[in-house]
């Protein structure tokens, strides 16, 4: 499995469209099996979603993310964490551990 984190300053962005890259992890049997950055494109109003289906990806992790985009994410297959916080290694360690913490309420489109 591909999992996305939506990262700045190495650190899960606050909000998903706005990070400077993805971490990309390849995760098998709750083990780390390796790692990449994918950059961010230039934002588009819908565009991520289906770039990170592109690229493989089946679960997201970020900070705040709206309703439209987590709709367009799980249409696509792909899992949404969303309202995580944390440095970039630390948050995929404890995802794989099984034990993240998140919330699963998007933000409004106002907000961003």
């Amino acid at each position: 499995m591909k999992v996305a984190l939506s990262v700045k300053n190495n650190m899960i962005t606050e909000h998903f469209g706005h990070c400077d890259y993805f971490l990309i992890y390849k995760v098998s049997d709750n083990e780390i099996l390796g790692s990449y950055v994918l950059k961010n494109p230039p934002h588009q109003k819908g565009y991520l979603p289906k770039f990170l289906k592109d690229n493989e990806v089946d679960v997201v992790i970020t900070g705040g993310i709206g309703k439209m985009a987590v709709e367009y994410l799980e249409d696509l297959g792909i899992k949404c964490y969303m309202n995580v916080v944390g440095e970039a290694q630390e948050v995929i360690k404890t995802f794989v551990k099984g034990n993240l913490n998140y919330k699963q309420e998007p933000c409004t489109e106002s907000k961003h």
